[in-house]
């Protein structure tokens, strides 16, 4: 029997399972796969349709008239019509060859009808017909004038229509759709049926003029899997990552299909899927329209998990060799230009650019490479210390990449402590946690000062161990305690100054995963901009070469 997997026709057995079907198809365990009935089963039972053409969608509502069947068993054949002509009066669709009943009967039409038309009253030139005013008139077609519907919904699309603007898909609006003719699954074991169409896997592809919203749903789908949060009749949502600063890109008019960020106001940083057409809004950027697995959107289940492959995939080498890198870039159609250590074991710790839409393809992608002993090891502390970690991990881009940076704040030969740049205002609501014991803080220990002191969010490793300062130098109440380095300090030490970068890595106990506090969403923000023109100097062994300010 023939089913439809992924957009292609493909053959299978009879009575195949779903889990056969979709081998070696983009699918993780344990997301939803959609599974929709035969359209033509389905068209039977639905009276509305979905009109897409180049400029937005309209929905017609069919009559139950020999007219409205009629239509219904056309829609295939409508696919690519374009709009012959458009006046005061009418849209005018065609034409095409029909069986139609000839007739020179006048008839009133209504506003927003739909009904058949013929040229010269000869139905081997038949047209569809929207009324875009109310009117009475001859169109050949017995029966009722041709009347087989109305437009219902998008009715402002029809004034943007021009001449020669095709029907890019006729589709039955889904809501009508009942559990019997589409559903959504993870069980494997369910039987297909001849026709039915199946979806595993979400693709989206991403809009060049949003970079900056485009790498928020970037690293949210990295691992290729999206849990939807969140869900209404107009979108599914996900809300995974809201503790960022966006800036405003493209907007537009969201589209059924359409995907979008939102960039200010409440629930910055959550990404929309979106069912239905809604105005534009300025708080939205699009970054993306669903290509293939809409109806996976549709029907999963809110609190489930998608597989999601974007398009592009995201260009990240941060953490990978300088060999890992070229293979990498080498598979996307990029060219390496290695800049620091090039030695093909040198780990990469920066990217230029680092935004995926701004890397055109064919260009050369800076890949700035360091020895790994260079690299401090970090293992923080989650359960006594959330707000904290997930604070160093905001400051130091480890919350969006595998090695992140701190900027030496102020240090010398013999100074107990070593600290680093942080920021004040994201500090405001860091609220004391863990601090260090009355055995004093020790030396790798590694902190942040919390709201209570006018240094806020300075973040500080101990060199030396102390029983009354911490490692920012504050006492104990002033201290927010988040694990330690666990790498070789004096290594990290060697010929450091104020303003050098340190690189650093987090490792994590096992079990331990990281973990975004419900009350920091609401509270603070992480900047994901693009490269500032203001730029500052990097450490001498980058030679001077700019890097994005922080």
């Amino acid at each position: 029997m023939l089913i439809r997997l992924n957009g292609r026709d493909v053959e299978v057995g009879e009575n195949t399972v779903l889990g056969d079907a979709i081998k070696g198809e983009p699918y993780l365990e344990g997301t939803q796969i959609a599974l929709t009935r035969p359209s033509s089963l389905i068209q039977k039972g639905t009276l509305e349709f979905e009109v897409t053409t180049n400029h937005g969608s309209f929905v017609i509502r069919t009559d139950e008239s020999e007219h409205g069947e009629r239509f219904r068993t056309l829609i295939n054949e409508l696919i690519g019509v374009n709009i012959r002509w458009k006046s005061s009066k009418v849209v005018a669709y065609g034409s095409f060859p029909t069986d139609l009943e000839v007739s020179r009967d006048v008839h009133n039409y209504s506003k927003y009808d739909c009904y058949f038309a013929l040229g010269g009253f000869d139905n081997n030139a038949t047209y569809i017909m929207i009324s875009r005013t109310d009117q009475s008139g001859t169109y050949g077609v017995a029966g009722n004038g041709g009347k087989f519907g109305k437009v219902t919904r998008g009715r402002f699309v029809l004034d943007r229509l021009i001449e020669g603007d095709e029907i890019l898909e006729i589709r039955p609006v889904v809501l009508e759709l009942s559990e019997a003719d589409a559903f959504a699954t993870t069980d494997m074991s369910v039987t297909l049926e001849d026709g039915m169409s199946v979806e595993t896997y979400v693709r989206v592809k991403l809009d060049q003029e949003s970079p900056v919203g485009c790498e928020q749903f970037l690293v949210v789908v990295e691992d290729g899997r999206l849990r939807l949060t969140d869900q209404t009749e107009t979108y599914s949502a996900n809300s995974q990552r809201m503790d960022v600063t966006l800036i405003k890109e493209k907007a537009a008019v969201r589209e059924a299909g359409n995907v979008t960020v939102r960039n200010s106001g409440a629930g910055t940083g959550r990404i929309y899927f979106y069912r239905e057409r809604r105005q534009l809004s300025p708080n939205h950027t699009k970054i993306g329209e669903v290509v293939n697995g809409r109806e996976i959107v549709r029907l999963a289940p809110q609190d489930s998990e998608i597989t999601v492959i974007s398009d592009p995939m995201r260009i990240m080498t941060i953490g990978m060799s300088q060999s890992e890198a070229k293979e990498f870039l080498d598979s996307a159609g990029l060219v390496q230009k290695r800049t620091g250590l090039t030695d093909d074991d040198a780990i990469v710790a920066e990217q230029e650019p680092e935004l995926t839409m701004e890397i055109e393809s064919g260009n050369e992608v800076e890949t700035f490479g360091i020895s790994s002993d260079r690299i401090i090891l970090w293992e923080a502390d989650d359960n006594e210390s959330p707000t904290t970690s997930h604070y160093i991990r905001k400051m130091t881009g480890l919350d969006h990449k595998s090695i992140g940076t701190m900027k030496v704040h102020f240090t010398f030969e013999g100074m107990p402590m070593i600290t680093f740049e942080g920021n004040p205002s994201e500090a405001s609501v860091l609220l004391p946690e863990k601090t260090f014991s009355e055995e004093g803080s020790f030396r790798g220990q590694l902190a942040v000062t919390n709201m209570s002191r006018p240094n806020r969010g300075s973040i500080g490793i101990r060199l030396e161990d102390s029983e009354e300062f911490g490692p920012t130098g504050e006492e104990a109440y002033g201290t927010n305690i988040s694990g330690k380095i666990v790498s070789d300090l004096e290594v990290m030490m060697k010929d450091i100054k104020d303003d050098d970068i340190v690189y650093i890595k987090e490792i994590r106990k096992t079990g331990a995963m990281p973990s975004v506090p419900s009350s920091i969403i609401q509270t603070t923000n992480t900047k994901i901009n693009p490269p500032s023109p203001d730029k500052i100097a990097r450490s001498n062994e980058r030679g001077g070469r700019p890097r994005a300010k922080r």
